[in-house]
């Protein structure tokens, strides 16, 4: 007589980080982390960082993460930095890019978003107006920088 059992899930129910997002999902699929790998358009070595959490992708990165889990697994954006951080991941865009985009140098955008210089009214106008743009409206911004 042979007894068989079913093995224990090797992944958390309830992911809190991208890496456990990432596993909980290719488990579900049963995919092997080299087909997840080509899926996303990465590097098995990559994609094996990600999901043990040694590394995470960059903005310009997370838009094919995101069509494979099928959701953003951030937690919501609060600060208006997060804000902008979630839009870059979402659009694919670089920091350069947003800058340029905006008319501004990264160093400028950076200290507006980090509180060493007050935003005025005009620019903080802009930026808001970036980050409610539709994504396919900012397609253009992959052509700068």
């Amino acid at each position: 007589m042979t007894l068989k059992s079913l093995r224990p899930k090797d992944y958390s129910e309830d992911p809190k980080t991208l890496g456990e997002h990432l596993k909980k999902r290719r488990r579900e699929l049963g995919l092997l982390q080299r087909e997840t790998a080509t899926q996303i358009g990465i590097l098995t070595e990559t994609y094996a960082n990600w999901e043990n959490g040694h590394t995470e992708p960059v903005a310009s990165q997370f838009r094919p993460v995101m069509a494979f889990l099928g959701y953003d697994p951030t937690p919501e954006p609060k600060t208006l930095a997060e804000r902008l951080e979630a839009k870059r991941r979402a659009t694919g865009v670089t920091f350069g890019q947003v800058a340029e985009h905006l008319g501004w140098d990264e160093g400028t955008l950076t200290r507006y978003l980090n509180g060493a210089w007050r935003i005025s009214p005009d620019r903080r106008e802009a930026l808001e107006a970036f980050l409610g743009a539709e994504d396919a409206v900012l397609a253009g911004l992959h052509s700068l920088g």
